[in-house]
């Protein structure tokens, strides 16, 4: 990584927006950087200062919270966000569901009181059970009590299961994933599009991590398994998503799947982390777990401006990988889709996502009923 994406910015400070519930703060014992804001301090004018100096965000009142005062490069700032308690999740839903919900991910947090509303709205927004801050009393001044160990701990974010890192801007990792997320998430749509609506779309994650990319699928539309070589990322992403499988993948690089398993495969920054022949054994895997007609997508990161700073790095250009590809799968591949990434405080585009179609003609019967139902598809 660049130094401008590894940088920190100790300028930064937490902010609480207490809303209606600012006199009960009481004894909080907030950090001194912490911002404290009430109803009165919501306006916009006043907001766009504070905030762009925010590490964190605790919406510890959000139905009072004017959430279209935010600006996009914001929204890129940790939050927690702090269910009512006595509300149902069908209320809550219809007050913050498109306002806040559907843009907290997995590297924001929510404080749940009710555990019911929580399993709830997990599953009708697709949270990662890190997410969750469990509390025994929803109490205002409670509620920041815990934030505020949180914030103490440096573990605001889910983030640092998989990053493994606590003392880096805490924004970083989520407008990076915003980037990624812009890339991916339309490439992963048109595969689902692809499908015929009656059969499932089967995918799968090559270098899972801590499993954040599982949430990009509607577990009644595809099965996601997600495989890694490391342990102690696997068990993460278990707790996070116990619905999901996710698979350990042995030294010998080889997956434990039948040939064309699977409709999309994927990997998201992994490539970079290993030699060439590793990348040799791994995309030659990827290509056969995949069907014909299917998908293999990677998101990497193939420019680097000097020397890499961490020595398990392997840099790859375009054109190597792209050679190391058409080496991996005789070249039965075809390019599908191409874009260069560009992340918040670099000048360069260091990041690429290359999409690719397998060639060849399936050998499986599944297969042949699923190539034939995506052929009908493209044909009405």
């Amino acid at each position: 990584m660049t130094n401008v994406r590894a940088s920190t910015d100790a300028d930064r400070h937490p902010v609480v927006y207490a809303g209606r519930f600012v006199d009960q703060l009481a004894g909080a014992d907030l950090p001194d950087d912490c911002v404290v804001l009430g109803e009165r301090d919501a306006l916009p004018h006043k907001l766009t200062g504070v905030l762009d100096r925010a590490n964190t965000l605790v919406f510890l009142d959000p139905l009072s919270f004017p959430f279209d005062a935010l600006s996009g490069g914001q929204w890129d700032i940790p939050m927690i966000g702090v269910l009512p308690s006595g509300v149902d999740p069908g209320s809550l839903t219809s007050d913050l569901g498109a306002v806040l919900f559907e843009r907290l991910g997995f590297f924001d947090r929510i404080v749940a009181p009710d555990p019911a509303a929580w399993h709830e709205l997990r599953r009708r927004y697709r949270w990662a059970e890190s997410q969750r801050i469990p509390v025994a009393s929803d109490h205002p001044s409670e509620v920041v009590k815990m934030v505020r160990t949180l914030l103490a701990r440096g573990s605001s974010s889910p983030a640092t299961s998989e990053t493994g890192s606590t003392d880096r801007d805490p924004r970083l990792d989520k407008a990076l994933h915003r980037v990624q997320a812009a890339a991916l998430e339309p490439r992963f749509a048109a595969a689902q599009g692809k499908q015929a609506t009656e059969v499932s779309l089967d995918v799968l994650e090559v270098g899972t991590g801590a499993g954040r990319w599982a949430s990009s699928f509607d577990p009644t539309q595809a099965r996601f398994i997600g495989i890694d070589a490391r342990e102690d990322l696997l068990e993460s992403a278990r707790a996070n998503f116990p619905e999901v499988r996710f698979d350990r993948l042995g030294p010998d690089l080889l997956f434990p799947y039948e040939d064309e398993s699977f409709d999309l495969v994927f990997s998201v920054a992994v490539m970079h982390h290993n030699p060439a022949p590793a990348k040799r054994t791994m995309l030659s895997e990827m290509w056969r777990v995949c069907r014909p007609g299917g998908g293999i997508l990677f998101l990497e990161d193939f420019v680097f401006t000097g020397e890499p700073e961490e020595p398990s790095l392997h840099p790859t250009s375009v054109t190597k990988f792209v050679d190391l590809l058409l080496e991996a799968t005789a070249g039965q591949v075809v390019l599908d889709y191409a874009e260069s990434l560009r992340y918040p405080g670099e000048e360069l585009h260091t990041g690429g996502l290359i999409s690719l179609l397998r060639l060849g003609v399936p050998k499986q019967r599944g297969s042949e009923v699923r190539s034939r139902a995506r052929d009908e598809r493209f044909l009405t």
